[in-house]
């Protein structure tokens, strides 16, 4: 259940039951010896839930914070009856063959809002800018030649 949730926050809350839970099935099996009993309920649960999951920074990736959304589910409690302190646990899930399919999980993301783009200005500056000199072989007296700078 929290694989993959290590560096995120997982916020649950259950806001409303919609149906009361209903026993679907009862079941006690015998493990190794018979004074080993086992018993196993499936219980449906119609709820209401909301689901939120957010990354390391903080930022919504699933679900929705405010929004609660109707969820039946099969659950399997199971429980060590010849314990005497044993306890209720969640076996597992079950997902009836009819059950249509849970909505895939949509990555949650804010739409930047941009601005409009400014208009381009016309490039006007062909070769106008760089204005050659060739009034001198670019030599000084001396013999030696040093680069000329262009002027706008």
């Amino acid at each position: 259940m929290v694989h993959g949730l290590e560096t995120k926050t997982m916020r649950w809350s259950l806001t409303e039951t919609v149906e009361p839970a209903r026993v679907v099935h009862i079941r006690t099996e015998e493990v190794l010896t018979s004074d080993n009993l086992f018993a196993q309920v499936t219980v449906r649960l119609h709820t209401k839930q909301i689901l939120a999951i957010y990354d390391r920074f903080g930022r919504l990736m699933y679900g929705d914070p405010k929004l609660a959304k109707s969820v039946v589910e099969y659950v399997i409690f199971e429980k060590w009856i010849s314990d005497t302190y044993g306890r209720w646990r969640i076996h597992g899930k079950i997902i009836p063959q009819w059950m249509e399919p849970r909505d895939s999980l949509i990555k949650t993301y804010r739409v930047p809002n941009f601005g409009p783009l400014p208009p381009e200005e016309p490039d006007d500056k062909d070769d106008k800018s760089v204005k050659k000199n060739n009034d001198d072989d670019g030599g000084d007296e001396e013999g030696t030649s040093r680069p000329r700078l262009a002027t706008a």
